[in-house]
C-alpha cells in the first residue's frame, strides 16, 4: 500500500534529526510532531505530508513530500538559516532505515524563510521529496 511507508519514513526522519549532534547543538533535540505550548525556541516541527503512488506501476512504491519547519525568535534570519543548513546536511541523500521499505532517495525540493503570522517568530520551511519501495 502506498501509505504504508509514510509513518515509517516520518519516524526515521525524526530519529535522524534527534540523533544528529550538529542539530542538537543548535536546538537541543527539540524536534516535534506538534510542539508543546511552552516549547523553548528554536525548535523544529514535522509538517505537512503528501503521499502519491509513483505512477510507474511499481506496487507499493510512493513519492512522499514532507515539510519541516524551523521556528526561531532570534533577531534576523541567521539562526533559522543555519538550522536549515544542518537539517539539509543530515537528510540530503540520507540512508535512513524505513521499516518494511527501501528509501531510494531523499532530496531537498525547496526551502523558504518568512515571518510567522504573529511576527514574533521566524519560520524556515524545508520540503523534502522521498521515494520509497516496499522491501517485501
Amino acid at each position: 500500500m502506498t501509505l504504508a511507508a509514510s509513518w515509517e519514513l516520518q519516524k526515521a526522519i525524526h530519529a535522524s534529526l534527534v540523533g544528529d549532534a550538529s542539530l542538537s547543538s543548535l536546538i537541543g533535540g527539540r524536534v516535534f510532531d506538534r510542539p508543546p505550548q511552552d516549547a523553548a525556541f528554536p525548535f523544529v516541527t514535522l509538517g505537512d505530508t503528501d503521499v502519491e503512488p509513483d505512477g510507474a506501476g511499481s506496487e507499493g512504491a510512493a513519492i512522499h513530500r514532507l515539510a519541516l519547519s524551523v521556528w526561531s525568535r532570534a533577531r534576523g534570519r541567521r539562526e533559522v538559516k543555519e538550522i536549515m543548513r544542518v537539517i539539509n546536511a543530515a537528510l540530503q541523500d540520507a540512508n535512513l532505515l524505513v521499516t518494511g521499505h527501501a528509501l531510494v532517495n531523499l532530496q531537498l525540493e525547496r526551502a523558504s524563510v518568512s515571518y510567522a503570522s504573529d511576527a514574533e517568530a521566524l519560520r524556515g520551511r524545508l520540503v523534502f521529496r522521498a521515494y520509497t519501495e516496499p522491501t517485501s
